[in-house]
């Protein structure tokens, strides 16, 4: 068996998935080209090029964290008295999970 396909069964057992050998034999195709093009990377000339931490020096802009809409809480009444059932400030539902 070759390393290839050694790799790709390891791989399916930690994924827990089950591939046919028609799909072992697929997938060891598209490895063996992946890691070809890993190698032709390998061959390229880096001299003079300086190694990058990331892939940009550019910052975020981010905006002021600020309340956009001043009449929220108006707004909340306006839905709470809307609301069939409710507790308190929230509404209620029926469970999601399980049925109480």
């Amino acid at each position: 068996m070759s390393k290839i396909n050694q790799d790709i069964e390891h791989i399916a057992g930690l994924a827990r998935i089950a591939l046919s050998e028609e799909e072992k034999k697929k997938l060891g195709m598209e490895l063996s080209a992946i890691l070809g093009f890993v190698e032709k990377l390998g061959e390229a000339n880096t001299d003079g090029v300086l190694p990058l931490a990331g892939g940009t020096d550019l910052e975020s802009e981010m905006r002021k964290d600020e309340q956009i809409d001043s009449d929220l809480e108006r707004k909340q009444k306006e839905i709470m008295e809307q609301v069939p059932e409710k507790k308190l400030d929230w509404v209620k539902v029926k469970a999601v999970y399980g049925s109480k």
